[in-house]
Order: C-alpha cells, then structure tokens, then sequence
C-alpha cells in the first residue's frame, strides 16, 4: 500500500483546512461567551484530518508558514460568521503565529480584512499570541497597537507553561490571559500549582485582564479554579473541539450543574471554615487557660499539653509583646518529617517574629490575628498561624499555634464532630483553677514538671 504523501502546497492551494471550534465557558453566566478556532489539514480523496501537530510542521519557510496561516485564519473566519449572525455577542478567538510577524507585512490589513468581509465586527475577534514563538519583538508590538486600534482584543496564551515569560505582560499588556493546561492539570490535589495560578489570576486581575483556565478535564479542576475566582473556561470536561453549524451548545446542561454544585461547593466549605476557626477558638482558650496561671518558666510544658492534646497541632510557641521568641518551638512530631528538617527548623528561643505576619497586626492593637494558609517554615506542610495575646505574672505575651489545614480538607460533618469533642473535654475540666503545687524542678507554686519537648 502506498504511504499517504503530505504536501503542504496541494493542502494550501486547494484551500483544504478544516476547522473545528472549542468552546470558551462561562459558569456565572452559564453560556458560552466564545469559540477558539482549531485547524487541521485535510487529505484530498483520503477523508482524513492532519492534527495541528503535522500540520505546521509541513511549514518549514517563512512563506509557507505565512500563506498557511493566513489560510487558517480565513477559514476560521468564515467557518465563524454564520455563528456570529445568529448569535451577536459570540467571541472568535484566533491563534496567531507570531513566527510570521516581520515589519513588511505587519501593515497589510490581511486578518482586519478577512474579518470585515465576512461582516463580524472586530470587537468579537480575539488574537491569542504564543508570545514563546515572537521573533521581532518590535513587529509584534506595531501589529499589537494597530489591531486593538481596530477593536480587536488581545490574549497572551500558555501562561504558566515552562517556556512562558511574565515580563510580556508588561510590554503586550493583554486582554486575556489563559493559564495553561499543565499548570491546571491535578490543580485540586497540588499545592504549588494552586498558589501558582492564584498568583496568576490575582495578576490578571490587578493589570485587568481575564483570566481564562484551559484544559480542564475535572470538575474539581473546574471548582478549584472557581474558588481562585476564574469564570472562564476551556477543555474536555465541557466539550472537546468540533464542528458548530449552529451556536446550540448540547454541554450547557452540565454548565448549568457545574454553577449549581460550585454554590452547594462553596457553602460546605464556608461552613467547614466556620466550624474551624470555632475549633481554633477552643483550642487558643484552653492553651491560654493553662498559660494565665504558670509562670514564664513553665511555659514549655503547657505547650506540650496542648500538642498532646489536639492532633491538628504542628507548633506552638509563644512571643514577649516585642515579637521576641521566649519559649521553645514545641512541635507534634508526627507533623514533621525526618526527611525536612535540613531545609525547615522549628524557631529558637530567641528568635525575632517582630516581622512576621501574624505579629504586626496584634502589635498594631487586635487582640487575635489568624494568617492565611502558607508553607511552615517548623515543619514545611501547609499550615494556618493563629496568634493570639494573653496576661501572665503581669506581662504581655502572645500565643502562636500553627494549625495543620488537613482539617479544612474534611467534610463539615467531621469537622464538626472534632470541635464537639474539643468542646466536650474543655467543659470536662473543673472550672477553678488548677491547685498549685511545687514540683522538684519546677518553679514553685506552679504545676509543671521539668519540660520534656517533643519539637524544640
């Protein structure tokens, strides 16, 4: 059997790309807000598609890359037009390849064109730029100015991928910025990748741009995102690329359900939030219970206690009212694998928390300050700083209890049923305090025995 030739010159000449549309989703609004126009080649006689992925790569000149291209635009445009009379506020979204962009060509009006003449107005058209393939860094930028001049917007694709520099943003200053599919992929489950495209999305926000998740494949991907404050999507889950001949989108149920189950999403973690900030409370008024009536001394052991005592504990320790650290970081050694410790250590005594987070604003006059989640520097897991002020002997110090965030991972139901228990050992105890006894090698008066740190 004879090998299929692949001819670029046959494909262009006979105009054979055909183009197939992946929708841009909206969950807020619950409609499709877009189209990305996706070409593929087409073998004459054979009835088979040539994945982008051959297809460009048939183009190894700068004039074939350009004739092939502009070919796929314009096939885009007009597979797009008839969608675009029916339905007036759908977006084409058309990928540029920049390899082309020089300065003799930058003026021809050859997309600007294109687009009139099938009566879409510019306003509709997105350019997505692949700013890893520019080659003429001042073409890019005339073309950029003339044609958001003309309306249309502009987007910067595959931001997050290995290849992708932030500083474009500055310079292209885009419309749109999409997060690639790599940096989307498992979103929910890892952690870095999440913080990564927090970042990206708050950037697009403060620069005002969209920011838009491609490639998503999971509705936990979906809800995920949702949470970091994305509205706009692409990929598998919703629907891969095809022909429209019509703008009447089949998906658009599971659209619909995608918006109902983010709200009961939402709600259930609001709740679980709520009970676990209530399960803080009881866990900083027991320690601070048994702190009010030890002397500085002691200190370490109460701590200890506490670690005993809650499982969700990584750290505490405790602060003078001038940020200095004057007790042990005591830790819960479960929380702390053997295999960081060359790279993260619990804090001395002695260290200098004046800078930190969680310190300035109870140094600015609040009484309790709770941190957002971040990477412990004590024990390298993800965890929540809680500091809280409290009286002793007459001085003033603060109470500093890391709280590991698997908690926040669990439904309402078990969170709840941890700050029942919680709730219920705290009422155990007598409500008097605690008889004080001296101890060999404590100080007198105080209940404590000579410390005996599980973390220092």
């Amino acid at each position: 059997m004879k090998p299929l030739e692949l001819n670029l010159d046959a494909i262009i000449s006979a105009e054979s790309i055909l183009t197939h549309f992946q929708p841009l989703v909206s969950i807020k609004n619950r409609a499709v807000i877009g189209l990305e126009a996706l070409s593929r080649g087409v073998l004459e006689g054979a009835n088979l598609a040539v994945p982008p992925g051959v297809l460009f790569q048939l183009a190894t000149t700068q004039k074939e890359r350009l004739a092939l291209d502009r070919l796929c635009r314009k096939k885009a445009v007009q597979r797009f037009a008839p969608l675009y009379q029916a339905k007036r506020d759908l977006l084409l979204s058309l990928n540029l390849d920049t390899r082309v962009l020089y300065r003799a060509i930058v003026g021809s009006g050859h997309l600007l064109n294109s687009v009139r003449d099938m009566g879409v107005n510019p306003n509709n058209v997105i350019i997505e730029i692949l700013e890893s393939n520019v080659k003429d860094e001042s073409a890019l930028a005339e073309f950029i100015c003339a044609y958001r001049g003309h309306g249309f917007l502009i987007a910067l694709d595959d931001i997050g991928a290995g290849h992708s520099n932030l500083d474009r943003i500055s310079t292209i200053k885009p419309d749109i910025i999409k997060i690639d599919k790599t940096l989307i992929r498992h979103i929910d489950r890892e952690h870095h990748k999440y913080e990564i495209a927090k970042s990206l999305v708050r950037l697009a926000g403060n620069v005002g741009a969209m920011a838009v998740a491609e490639g998503v494949e999971t509705q936990a991907e979906v809800l995920t995102l949702m949470e970091l404050g994305v509205d706009i999507f692409q990929g598998f889950y919703f629907c891969k690329p095809r022909e429209f001949d019509a703008p009447r989108f089949t998906f658009l149920p599971r659209v619909r359900k995608t918006a109902e189950t983010f709200k009961a999403y939402m709600v259930e973690k609001i709740n679980a939030k709520k009970l676990q900030h209530k399960l803080y409370d009881i866990v900083l008024e027991n320690t601070i219970a048994q702190l009010v009536c030890c002397e500085p001394d002691c200190f370490d052991r109460r701590l200890a206690e506490a670690v005993s005592a809650h499982q969700d504990l990584e750290c505490l320790y405790i602060l003078d009212e001038h940020g200095i650290q004057v007790s042990s970081s005591v830790c819960n050694p479960e929380k702390i694998s053997e295999t960081k410790r060359f790279i993260y250590h619990p804090a001395p005594r002695g260290a200098d928390h004046s800078l930190k987070e969680y310190y300035l604003p109870l140094s600015a006059g609040l009484k309790k300050y709770t941190s957002e989640p971040y990477i412990s520097l004590a024990s390298g897991n993800l965890c929540t700083t809680i500091a809280s002020t409290f009286e002793c002997q007459g001085q003033t110090f603060i109470l500093c209890v890391d709280m590991s965030q698997k908690t926040l991972a669990a439904r309402p139901s078990e969170v709840h049923a941890t700050v029942a228990q919680a709730g219920a050992e705290a009422k155990a105890e007598p409500e008097h305090k605690p008889r004080l006894r001296s101890v060999k090698g404590g100080r007198p008066g105080c209940g404590c025995e000579p410390p005996d740190l599980v973390g220092t």
